[in-house]
């Protein structure tokens, strides 16, 4: 099956959970992701509701009910971009279709090009770790300390900056770097990654689900994630620094939840 679709004016990631316009982004569950997946490979024809199970949820049984809550929160996220259209329809108690004539492939270019800027990225990883490497490992803590401290003051200083920004402040913001915003459960929260990072759907599921309209900055490093957060309505911020080894688990654990 393909990962990715356009639908309408709406671009559909499956690998990352995504439908996104712009700026705007929903992020969908695992659940949601697979059935938009499978009913978008069968645009326009009935998909039986017991085929939609075993396809989203694979070998664990589920009611009916399940199925029913997760197609009615799927329904929502593409409400988000097309209010006054319903492009999921239910057939009694048959099982679900995705109407529409304007479902297409996103070219596969498209992908190939993020898997070129991701290499050229990852290649200079690698040269800045060998180059590290070939120190002497007296000085490897020191330069871990310094690491983390560095990271810190970069995450503290540019959230302390984009406080005082404009609404439209994406144009502020360096070139390589882009900003996107993820809505859910009412709240919007803005995240600035670096173009060449492809944001784990895990963590921009964890993300949104933060009750707040929070500012978020994610980048990756050496194998490490540096994780920065503010919450202007507390002017509260935290600044993370952690491994992919139980990431999200330590994410959950270390992310503060505000509410407005």
């Amino acid at each position: 099956m393909r990962n990715d679709f356009k639908i309408k004016n709406i671009n559909f990631c499956c690998k990352r959970g995504t439908l996104s316009q712009g700026n705007k982004q929903q992020v969908l569950s695992f659940t949601e992701t697979k059935l938009l997946e499978l009913l978008l490979n069968e645009v326009n024809e009935i998909v039986l509701k017991e085929t939609l199970k075993e396809f989203a949820w694979q070998h664990t049984v589920v009611t009916d009910s399940s199925l029913t809550k997760s197609i009615a929160k799927l329904r929502k996220a593409l409400a988000f971009f097309l209010e006054d259209e319903e492009l999921i329809i239910t057939i009694p108690r048959v099982g679900y279709k995705l109407v529409s004539n304007d479902v297409t492939p996103i070219a596969e270019m498209d992908n190939l090009t993020d898997l070129e800027e991701y290499l050229a990225t990852e290649d200079s990883l690698i040269q800045a770790t060998e180059s590290t490497s070939e120190q002497p490992s007296a000085m490897s803590l020191r330069n871990k300390i310094l690491f983390v401290l560095s990271a810190l003051l970069i995450g503290g200083s540019l959230f302390n900056f984009l406080r005082f920004l404009p609404s439209d402040n994406e144009r502020y913001i360096d070139d390589s770097y882009h900003l996107i915003e993820l809505s859910s459960n009412g709240f919007t929260h803005t995240v600035i990654t670096p173009k060449s990072m492809e944001l784990p759907q895990e963590i921009s599921y964890l993300l949104s689900q933060q009750k707040c309209d929070c500012l978020f900055f994610v980048d990756k490093i050496s194998g490490h994630f540096n994780i920065s957060y503010f919450n202007p309505a507390k002017s509260q911020g935290v600044s993370l620094i952690l491994d992919e080894k139980n990431l999200i688990e330590k994410l959950g654990s270390n992310l503060p939840k505000g509410d407005k």
